[in-house]
């Protein structure tokens, strides 16, 4: 199996001269305006927007052929993502937006430019080429010589303006092949653990492997930090303060995901020819109705970011992916892994199966149950009368 991955690299346009950045700011308002212009038309066909609008485009904003066709998708992506997560009073605004320049609108080279070696073209109308000069961090030069390197290929280039400073974020993609699969890897999640694993090799798929957990505080430990003091500021009406500190808070929880996916990647690693399964959590937040604290602390829980860092950290080390459809999720808590009967409820961390006695972590128990799910689909066989393993250790995350 081959799919297609995607990283994002950015780096920093380096003290552009002042006709450079007019020339960007013109560009970004004349685009701006475009995509609020295609976003009139209230219709998520690219067909549609092309026919009806693209010839009156090119009259109304001076761009660039390609960068007219990249605002029409942009309008599109932004219609469909306000369509799928609207509220009933919601109203479509856009603000801020980045400039999308495709291989037909830019080049990017490597000189010997003492100032810096990185050089980005953008084509921004008919006429108007401007040359700016980039600038990496360590890492991100990594990646970008790799692309260099032909190991990645060159996709879109997004011009984003922040805080009076430009930065160019460029996609880079290439094919991942996924190898035949020898070990599934269960993964759950939860507010008491955050997220749990749990291996079954083909060769011996009664028995699991080497569960381990994440219990995430300091996710929550942050959450609920700023939870209180978002509070305390929002009685002292300083709403600018509260923008400030959600984003000071977004790059703390996101910087801790990123840590719990490196140590679930690595715990996948450690088997033969690993596919990582995670249930679908839509509807997730829709369907969990407790306490209202219970629901506060559920809620925070930024479940669904952890899947998409684990997936694309995953897919990098050539480890596929799978999700449970919809119908494979049903009582993966409430079902006992060894006998299968389902039980009404589930009282308590333990699992106890009245049926045959079994005694398991529930997590771990949902872990071993969304494993064999997606194992019947791939022609495993059966996975009856699982061994208890003792090999189960605790993350300190």
């Amino acid at each position: 199996m081959q799919k297609e991955v995607q990283v994002t690299v950015v780096g920093r346009v380096f003290k552009p001269n002042t006709r450079k950045v007019r020339a960007l700011n013109r560009c970004f308002e004349q685009y701006l305006g475009l995509v609020k212009w295609y976003l009139q038309f209230q219709s998520t066909s690219k067909k549609f927007l092309h026919k009806n609008g693209y010839d009156e485009a090119k009259q109304r904003f001076y761009l660039n052929t390609a960068l007219i066709q990249t605002a029409r998708d942009k309008a599109v992506e932004i219609l469909k993502s306000f369509r799928k997560t609207k509220r009933k009073s919601s109203i479509l605004t856009v603000k801020r937006i980045s400039i999308r320049f495709d291989s037909r609108c830019y080049t990017f080279s490597k000189t010997t430019n003492v100032l810096t070696p990185y050089w980005l073209t953008l084509s921004l109308d008919g006429r108007q080429r401007i040359s700016l000069p980039i600038i990496f961090g360590e890492y991100q030069k990594e990646r970008i010589e790799k692309a260099f390197s032909q190991e990645w290929q060159f996709k879109t280039v997004d011009m984003i303006k922040k805080n009076g400073i430009w930065y160019a974020h460029f996609v880079l993609s290439k094919t991942i092949c996924f190898s035949e699969p020898e070990t599934v890897i269960g993964i759950d999640r939860g507010e008491v653990n955050f997220a749990v694993a749990v291996a079954i090799s083909k060769s011996n798929p009664e028995k699991p492997l080497k569960g381990q957990f994440w219990r995430g505080s300091k996710v929550k430990q942050i959450r609920g930090l700023y939870s209180h003091i978002r509070r305390k500021l929002q009685e002292k009406k300083l709403l600018k303060k509260v923008k400030e500190i959600g984003a000071k808070e977004r790059r703390k929880v996101n910087q801790q995901l990123h840590i719990i996916a490196n140590q679930i990647i690595e715990y996948a690693k450690q088997f033969p020819k690993p596919v990582i399964v995670m249930e679908n959590l839509n509807g997730i937040r829709r369907n969990f109705k407790k306490s209202k604290k219970l629901n506060r602390r559920f809620h925070s829980l930024p479940f669904r970011k952890l899947q998409t860092i684990v997936e694309y950290k995953a897919n990098l080390e050539g480890i596929e992916v799978k999700y449970l459809t919809k119908k494979q999720t049903r009582h993966t808590t409430k079902q006992c892994h060894r006998c299968g009967y389902v039980a009404p409820k589930v009282n308590g961390r333990i699992y106890k199966c009245p049926e045959c006695g079994m005694e398991y972590d529930r997590d771990l128990n949902a872990c071993i149950n969304i494993a064999h799910r997606v194992m019947s689909s791939m022609g495993w066989g059966s996975c009856d009368t699982p061994k208890l393993s003792g090999d189960v250790k605790c993350g300190k995350l």
